[in-house]
């Protein structure tokens, strides 16, 4: 038989089919009941609740029916197969009575057995209550379903106005107050399965829980009220009210805690009475937040010790109370020495403070000032600053701009009587380099002359400087030793030519740049000049003059004295008319060759030193000199002291005869054995080094009459080597004669080289030396204006760097200049050279002008008129 025969055959047999039904492995069944099991695949099924009635019939898909006689769990008999939809509806609803019921859940799509279909049946149209107790005030609002309001007034039962079919929802809208009382309401929700549902609703006396916080400064601080009902605090003083927004029924208990501490700044807050039953309003909480303090204090500086026996110990501090400190008048602080300093009381966060001296120190006879002292407190106050003044600058007058806008001001001027002056507080010398100045018997500074500017609006050009024959005296306050006032000075007759005031006659000569001299008449007067030397004879009331550089720029050898208490100039000798005069070194009448940039001194019997400078030899040659002359008040002694009277003389650092170079613009001391002290200047080295600038230090034994190299170097343009500046002030200071009153400094230190410094002997017989032009720290820039402050101890032979900058071309620091003048630890004058200066009769140095940097200027090279005072320690 072929294949095709045999697949005829097996079509043509009858085919036996087999249905089936269901998934594997998933149940069969019915039920007549509601709760029987399905026939086969996953059961549809849930829950019925709220059904009194009967008769109720569900459906599934639009058949299936199932008749439901009781609450609690169905399903229907036929199951269905995954992925199949299911719809859940009811056929009848249930009757004796009526009710509506509603299928929530009743749709979706078979993936398991079904169970969360939800039948809920109401009575319709039912009724709902509510059963008020305890309320014994007005104002109670009740829901339902929210909406239907209704207004209680009393304890009772009362009914809702509208009927509802299905679930109800009562719930207090507006609690009652008049008094305040909280109403709950007991199981509140529910389906209304019967024509009338009343539910309770229980009201109590309510009330408040706050207190009172004290001290809060910080931000942050959040309360809690039995662990819930968060309270920020935005509020802070240093007392403020709290309650929480819930209240609680009357016997509740309640207990306030510290959720968050307050921070920015941080407090440590602590609760007293935070816990009880509440029966009436609560306002007796408390939380006390600990104050934040600062302490308030700073340095003290400058401030002389006590003087110990024997004197060569370290200066002790003061033992006797005398110097007291008071913040906010009082809390009072003893100081007994420098350093720093608390006040014992703290000051509360954005407190005041106010830091004044209330005693001062009975070590010393200078006030000590306040600065940064008052203020409010927002973290510890450390930037008060008490100063006693020594070691300090203060600015006393003058502007601190340099050039043509410094020139003098002359105030208001009386019509007679020179013995009155004109007005202090107006007066001011211009600007100007290498004036000429003196002390005289009463303290008081006199200035004269200098290269500087004419008074400002005259003759043209008065933008140009030139040389000055002006005279000015500063008084040194009696009633404070701190000030000095400028007086206008001319020492003429009252009648003159052209005028017959007082200030007329000084105002005509700073009119006019570059006078000639006057050598007779009422007008006696010198030329005008700068660089001049100058001295003091043991009386201090006659100022001398020598030389300088004036008549059209030459330079001259006239002397000239000016009597403090005739206000009257005399010509000495000299060449007053004429410059660039040769010097006389021996014969009948020996007299110094014209010079400018001379050092001078003035020994302990009164006689006048006079040594170099640049100018004339014997020989009329013009270059740097080393001569010393030696002038009684009546006649010029030529002492030489070097080798002879001719220029350029390189100096002898070595041998059995040493002696400087010659040089001009160099400093001298007079120590308190007598000897003459040389430093610096530009001029001759050992070698006769090119524009060679000078920092060698001479001291010169008039008994002996020789010269000794002391210090520095025997070569020129040396670089400053300044170490560290010492501590000032006890414990570390050494009072002692002879001694730098300084500790702590660098061994081996010693002042760059110089030209046109400042110079002066302290009451002790340090010697001391500010700025000049020359070489700093570095040397980088080559020559620049320095205002390094230095000190030289005449036993020990050691420098000592006690202020001011390594660095050259330094701005001044000016501070304020305000009445009465203060000094400072921070402020400063600027690098400069060619300042006038003095030692008044208390050893405080007064610093005028020269040339250099004012208070901003980068440039430096202008002309200053400020004048400082500085007081050294001790």
């Amino acid at each position: 038989m072929n294949i095709f025969k045999r697949w005829f055959l097996l079509l043509a047999v009858p085919m036996v089919l087999v249905g089936c039904s269901g998934t594997p492995g998933q149940p069969n069944g019915n039920s007549s009941s509601g709760t029987g099991s399905t026939s086969s695949g996953f059961t549809i099924g849930g829950t019925v609740v709220g059904l009194t009635g009967s008769g109720m019939v569900l459906q599934d898909n639009g058949g299936d029916n199932l008749t439901i006689a009781a609450n609690g769990a169905f399903t229907f008999k036929t199951g269905l197969a995954t992925g199949k939809t299911y719809a859940v509806t009811i056929m009848t609803q249930p009757s004796n009575p009526t009710q509506a019921c509603s299928v929530s859940g009743g749709s979706g799509t078979v993936s398991a057995n079904v169970t969360n279909v939800q039948v809920a049946c109401a009575v319709p149209n039912a009724m709902i209550s509510a059963n008020v107790t305890g309320l014994s005030s007005p104002g109670l609002v009740l829901q339902d379903n929210g909406g239907d309001s209704l207004t209680v007034n009393a304890s009772g039962t009362f009914q809702f106005k509208t009927p509802i079919t299905g679930t109800y929802s009562i719930t207090v809208l507006t609690q009652p107050t008049s008094p305040t009382e909280i109403c709950m309401v007991a199981n509140g929700s529910g389906i209304a399965t019967s024509a009338t549902v009343t539910v309770n609703v229980s009201c109590a006396l309510s009330y408040t829980i706050g207190g009172t916080i004290n001290g809060l400064v910080g931000a942050g601080l959040v309360l809690q009220d039995n662990g819930g009902n968060n309270l920020p605090i935005t509020t802070s003083g240093s007392t403020s009210n709290f309650t929480f927004t819930t209240q609680l029924v009357t016997g509740s208990t309640y207990a306030v805690s510290i959720l968050t501490e307050p921070s920015g700044p941080a407090q440590n807050c602590v609760v007293t009475n935070g816990s009880g039953t509440a029966t009436a309003n609560v306002t007796t909480v408390t939380i006390n937040c600990a104050a934040v303090t600062f302490s308030v204090g700073g340095q003290i500086v400058g401030v002389l010790g006590r003087t110990p026996t024997p004197p060569t110990q370290v200066d002790l501090p003061i033992n006797d109370n005398s110097f007291t400190l008071q913040n906010n008048s009082g809390d009072n602080f003893t100081v007994n020495q420098n350093g720093p300093f608390n006040f014992a009381t703290p000051v509360a966060l954005n407190g005041a403070f106010n830091a004044t001296v209330f005693t001062g120190p009975s070590t010393q006879s200078q006030a000590c000032w306040s600065f940064n002292y008052k203020g409010v407190v927002t973290a510890n106050i450390t930037s008060i600053l008490i100063d006693c003044g020594h070691n300090d600058w203060a600015w006393i007058g003058g502007t601190k701009t340099a050039g043509t806008i410094s020139a003098p001001q002359y105030g208001s001027f009386p019509s007679s009587a020179p013995a009155t002056f004109p007005n202090p507080y107006t007066n001011t010398p211009g600007a100007r380099n290498g004036g000429a100045g003196w002390t005289d018997a009463s303290g008081n500074l006199w200035l004269f002359g200098g290269q500087g500017w004419e008074l400002a609006g005259n003759p043209s050009p008065d933008t140009l400087y030139g040389n000055l024959n002006d005279l000015w005296e500063c008084v040194i306050m009696s009633a404070d030793t701190n000030n000095c006032q400028w007086q206008l000075v001319n020492g003429y007759n009252t009648t003159v030519v052209g005028s017959s005031t007082l200030g007329a006659d000084i105002i005509l000569l700073a009119q006019n740049e570059d006078n000639a001299a006057i050598l007779s008449g009422p007008l006696t007067v010198p030329t005008s000049r700068w660089g001049a030397a100058t001295w003091t004879d043991s009386s201090k009331t006659k100022l001398w003059l020598f030389g300088g550089n004036g008549n059209g720029s030459s330079l001259l050898n006239d002397l000239w004295q000016f009597n403090t208490g005739t206000l009257q100039w005399t010509f000495v000798s000299g060449n007053p008319s004429t410059g660039n005069h040769g010097g006389v070194y021996s014969g009948g009448s020996p007299m110094p060759g014209s010079r400018w940039g001379a050092v001078t001194w003035t020994d302990q019997s009164g006689n006048f030193w006079l040594f170099g400078g640049y100018g004339y030899d014997g020989s009329a040659n013009v270059g740097f000199l080393n001569d010393l002359w030696k002038y009684n008040g009546t006649n010029w002694t030529f002492v030489s002291g070097g080798t002879t009277s001719t220029i350029n003389q390189q100096g002898a650092y070595t041998g059995a005869t040493p002696y400087p170079g010659g040089r001009q613009s160099a400093v001298g001391w007079t120590d308190a054995s007598g000897n003459l002290w040389l430093f610096g200047g530009e001029g001759e080295d050992k070698s006769s080094t090119p524009n060679g600038i000078l920092n060698d230090l001479w001291m010169y034994n008039i008994g002996g009459g020789t010269w000794t190299f002391v210090a520095g170097s025997s070569t020129a343009n040396q670089t400053g080597t300044y170490g560290n500046q010492p501590l000032i002030g006890p414990p570390s200071v050494i009072h002692a004669a002879g001694t730098v009153g300084l500790a702590g400094a660098t061994a081996g230190t010693v002042p760059g080289s110089r030209w046109g410094a400042a110079a002066w002997t302290d009451q002790d017989g340090t010697l001391w030396l500010f700025g000049g032009w020359g070489l700093d720290s570095t040397g980088t820039n080559g020559n620049g204006a320095l205002n390094d402050l230095w000190a030289f101890d005449t036993t020990t032979k050691t420098w000592t760097w006690v202020k001011g900058s390594v660095t050259g071309g330094q701005s001044g620091v000016y501070g304020s200049l305000t009445r009465p003048y203060a000094p400072n630890v921070n402020w400063t004058p600027g690098g400069r050279n060619g300042a006038t200066y003095w030692i008044d009769s208390t050893g405080q140095l007064w610093l005028f002008g020269g040339q250099g940097y004012d208070s901003s200027s980068s440039t430096g090279n202008g002309f200053l008129n400020d004048l400082w005072r500085y007081v050294p320690y001790p």
